[in-house]
């Protein structure tokens, strides 16, 4: 069996711009960690605040290009791209004027969380317009937003408007508490996920291993077929502007019961009175 490769659409491995990688050795080593686990390919998402502004983008892409240019002087056998993890704000659209915005400037996915602790207004308006400009939004890591645990349509919503779902790999492997890690599981399981990420950050506890020992749970679960997609295919697509693959969807299964016989009452009741 061939070796599995990885393709990681969301770390913080340029330095001095956010609470990843504080120097530029910070960064070679965590760069050298993903290299030494058959990592192809990284895409630098450092976080994008409502501070954001010029001059941290000027800052940003000078960051990201002395890591570049140092990792292909030590022939690391890695590509390197950019982007930002964009924290959901009013300002969000603002940010598209930088070359960071979109995937390796591809102009079609971007990255954007939203606060840990309060469910923000607008998410809905903003998917819609995101897909009205041709992006295509990728949420990272909903299983950490507790709010969404017990409103799964709200989820499910931002998914049929054309939102896409990356899941951390620490969720999976129960960094963040068993509440979190089953419910990352149940993501993949109903089949929004498309994305399985690291959000390495340093080379200890949220590493670029944490994803490799994610792909290995998953395992215990699911065939080469659908990991490939997950880990290596899926997260290329997306930096090359590509159509990534889709699980089929089950939403009953991420729907509580309550709501499951809800939609079977109305479903009864307009077959009795149709």
């Amino acid at each position: 069996m061939a070796e599995a490769r990885f393709v990681d659409i969301h770390s913080h491995f340029v330095f001095g711009v956010d609470d990843g990688a504080p120097d530029l050795e910070a960064s070679m080593a965590m760069l050298e960690q993903a290299a030494s686990l058959n990592f192809t390919t990284l895409l630098g998402t450092p976080h994008a605040t409502e501070l954001t502004d010029d001059e941290f983008s000027r800052q940003l892409v000078e960051n990201f290009n002395v890591v570049r240019q140092t990792a292909q002087k030590e022939k690391m056998p890695l590509e390197l791209f950019l982007s930002a993890e964009m924290f959901y704000s009013p300002r969000l659209f603002e940010w598209l004027k930088y070359p960071w915005s979109t995937f390796n400037q591809n102009k079609k996915y971007l990255l954007f969380e939203l606060p840990l602790f309060d469910f923000p207004e607008g998410v809905g308006q903003f998917i819609f317009e995101a897909r009205l400009k041709g992006l295509i939004p990728i949420m990272a890591h909903p299983e950490r937003y507790r709010y969404l645990h017990d409103q799964l349509e709200k989820l499910l919503t931002f998914v049929r408007q054309g939102c896409l779902i990356q899941v951390n790999a620490g969720s999976i492997v129960g960094q963040f508490g068993s509440s979190v890690q089953k419910f990352s599981l149940k993501l993949i399981k109903s089949g929004v996920v498309q994305f399985i990420a690291s959000d390495a950050h340093e080379i200890k506890n949220r590493s670029y291993l944490t994803l490799v020992h994610a792909r290995q749970e998953l395992a215990k679960f699911y065939n080469d077929d659908v990991l490939d997609n997950l880990f290596f295919h899926n997260p290329l697509n997306a930096i090359r502007a590509s159509q990534v693959s889709m699980l089929d969807l089950d939403e009953e299964s991420l729907l509580p019961s309550q709501e499951k016989w809800k939609k079977i009452l109305i479903s009864l009741k307009n077959r009795l009175f149709s």
